[in-house]
Formats: C-alpha cells, sequence, structure tokens
C-alpha cells in the first residue's frame, strides 16, 4: 500500500517544479491507471465473495473504502495533471499566437499537440466570425496598446526560413534577417514578439514606420 499513488503525486511534483510543462510522462500515467483497474478489480474480488452486501465483515469494509480511497486519489491527481497542462497550452496560444516555440511543441503529447490544433481552429474561427458578416478579423490576442505607442523597433533575434517576410501594414513586404532592425507598428510583429523571434528594442510615437537598418 505505500507505493500506491506515488506515481500519479509524483507527476505533480513534476508539474510544480517545471518551469513551463515537463516532458508528458506517458509511462507514469498508465502505471498509475494501472494501479486503479488493479484496486478496482481487487474490490470486485472481495465483494464477490459474499452474496449479502449489507452483512460484510467490518474488517472488509474497512479494507473496501481504503482501497476506493486510493482508486478515487490517483484519479483526481491523473485528472489535475492532465487539466494543468491544457491550461498551460491554451495559454500559451494567447501569449505566442500560432508560433510555438519547438522546444515547447517537443514536451507535449501527440494527444495535446492535436488539441492545440483544434483550439487554434476554433479561436480563428471566431476571429474571422465573431459578428455577422465582419469585414476584418478581430485579433484577441493582441495587447491592448495606446494609440501613441503603436510603433516599436525591434530586432530580429536569429535567421528562421519559416519567417521569410511580413507583410506590414505600411510598408508591405519586410524580409526577416537576424540582426535586423524594423521600426514598425506592434500591431504587425505582436505575434513575432511573443514568440521570441523578434525582440522589442524601442517604443516610439512618431508616424514614420517601416524599414530596416
Amino acid at each position: 500500500m505505500v507505493l500506491h499513488v506515488k506515481k500519479s503525486v509524483q507527476l505533480l511534483r513534476d508539474l510544480k517544479r517545471a518551469r513551463w510543462l515537463p516532458q508528458f510522462n506517458d509511462k507514469a500515467i498508465k502505471e498509475a491507471v494501472e494501479e486503479i483497474r488493479s484496486d478496482s478489480q481487487e474490490m470486485k474480488l472481495l465483494v464477490a465473495e459474499h452474496q449479502d452486501l449489507d452483512e460484510l465483515p467490518r474488517e472488509l469494509v474497512t479494507g473496501l473504502i481504503l482501497l476506493n480511497d486510493l482508486v478515487e486519489r490517483n484519479k483526481r491527481c491523473i485528472l489535475a495533471y492532465l487539466n494543468a497542462r491544457l491550461e498551460v497550452i491554451e495559454r500559451l496560444r494567447w501569449e505566442v499566437g500560432l508560433m510555438v516555440p519547438e522546444e515547447k511543441l517537443q514536451k507535449l503529447h501527440d494527444a495535446e499537440k492535436q488539441y492545440l490544433n483544434n483550439y487554434n481552429a476554433s479561436l480563428d474561427k471566431y476571429m474571422k466570425r465573431y459578428v455577422p458578416n465582419c469585414k476584418q478579423p478581430l485579433d484577441l490576442t493582441a495587447d491592448i496598446e495606446a494609440p501613441e505607442d503603436m510603433n516599436v523597433q525591434v530586432r530580429v533575434v536569429a535567421d528562421d526560413p519559416s519567417l521569410g517576410g511580413i507583410v506590414t501594414t505600411d510598408s508591405g513586404v519586410v524580409r526577416l534577417r537576424q540582426g535586423y532592425q524594423l521600426l514598425v507598428k506592434r500591431s504587425d510583429v505582436e505575434h513575432l514578439i511573443k514568440a521570441g523571434k523578434v525582440v522589442h528594442v524601442a517604443t516610439h510615437r512618431s508616424d514614420v514606420v517601416g524599414g530596416g537598418f
């Protein structure tokens, strides 16, 4: 009995210690589920030996209560682990948009990656159809900025073939290269700042935007 619930509790400890999310521990999950099945089967076998459930021996009832408590604890720990991870995954979408860093994707289970894709699709669908016949999508993930703070100077952190260039509101397509600095509207690069692809260097109140240096 000492080792019961140890695996599921360890899942929560790993979750608490991690800076972001720990690697999905599929092995510990399966072992905890096996504990649940084993304890549930043991309860069935114990009860099967007695025809009158109202007249069970006190020591047997005590054992059944203990086993049931272990089953419920394992269930709660596993569900808490899975739910906490999904909440972090949802926050990630709001923080970095569609450009999820590869090192974070590697920590997710395939089912969690699918959940993120479905969450992205649902959010994008709503932002494009938040009202009937809307002409412009509503970016719910963008920060609320005062008008004078809309223009920002950013620096490209590293070359990324997946980026290529971005379409800006005032300057058309702007190419992104490592060390390259741009003066653009914050709304054009908000997703890149959140994803860590570019670094916010300064904020400008002038109307001059676009171009690199």
